[in-house]
C-alpha cells in the first residue's frame, strides 16, 4: 500500500514543479521590461546633435574641450561632418580630464543654452592655445569668445553656476565610465567603439555601416 502511494505522489509532485515553473518562465517572458544595454546610454535626450536626423550613422564623440588630442583631431572630424551632410549625425558629450575642462563644458552648455553650442565648440578647439592649461581663471577668455558669437554675456555667465548644466556634466560622465571612456577623443560609430584613432579608420567604419 505504501508503495502505491509513492507511485501517486512522485508524478503528482513532478507536474506540480512543472506547472509552477512553466508559470514563472511564461510571466518572465512577458514581463514588457526593456533589458538595458550600453548602447542605451550613448546619447540621450539634450545630448547636442549635429546633421540630418535621419542619418544612417550616428558618431558619438566624448570629449574634453582641453584635450590636446580633441584639438588635433577636430579638423578631422569637421571634415567627416562635411563629406556626409544627410549621412552622418554627430553627438557631442563630455569627458572631463583636465583643470579648466569643467568651467569649459559649463560655457559650451552657457552657449548652447543662446543657440551656439557648435560655434563655442569650434572656439574651444580651435583656440585652445588661448585658455588651456592656465593657472589664471578662464572665465574672462570664454567670455570673449561669447561676445564674438554676439551672446547675452549676463545671461551667460550663469551657466558656472546652473544646477541643470552640472546635472548634464555629471550625467555624461557617469555613461563615459560605463561605457568604458578612459581617453579622449572616443567615438562610438553606432554603438561600435572606433579602435583606432585616424581619419582612415572613422571614415571606413562609418563607410561600412551605411553599406549595411
Amino acid at each position: 500500500m505504501k508503495t502505491d502511494i509513492k507511485l501517486i505522489l512522485i508524478p503528482l509532485l513532478a507536474l506540480t514543479i512543472g506547472a509552477v515553473a512553466l508559470i514563472y518562465f511564461n510571466k518572465k517572458s512577458l514581463d514588457p521590461t526593456p533589458v538595458k544595454t550600453e548602447t542605451s546610454i550613448l546619447h540621450r535626450e539634450g545630448n547636442y546633435k549635429k546633421g540630418s536626423s535621419t542619418a544612417k550613422v550616428t558618431v558619438v564623440e566624448f570629449f574634453d574641450p582641453e584635450c590636446e588630442g580633441c584639438a588635433a583631431f577636430h579638423p578631422l572630424l569637421k571634415k567627416i561632418a562635411g563629406e556626409y551632410p544627410n549621412d552622418v549625425q554627430i553627438v557631442a558629450r563630455y569627458m572631463l580630464f583636465h583643470g579648466n575642462s569643467h568651467p569649459a563644458a559649463l560655457a559650451l552648455e552657457g552657449a548652447g543654452k543662446q543657440g551656439k553650442f557648435w560655434e563655442m565648440y569650434n572656439f574651444m578647439l580651435e583656440r585652445q592655445n588661448e585658455w588651456s592649461h592656465q593657472k589664471d581663471p578662464v572665465n574672462l577668455v570664454f567670455e570673449k569668445f561669447a561676445k564674438e558669437l554676439g551672446l547675452n554675456i549676463e545671461e551667460f555667465n550663469k551657466a558656472y553656476d546652473d544646477i541643470t548644466f552640472q546635472a548634464a556634466l555629471a550625467k555624461d560622465m557617469a555613461d563615459g565610465q560605463a561605457l568604458g571612456v578612459k581617453g579622449t577623443p572616443t567615438f562610438f560609430i553606432n554603438g561600435k567603439k572606433l579602435g583606432n584613432l585616424s581619419y582612415n579608420d572613422l571614415k571606413g567604419a562609418i563607410d561600412e555601416e551605411l553599406k549595411k
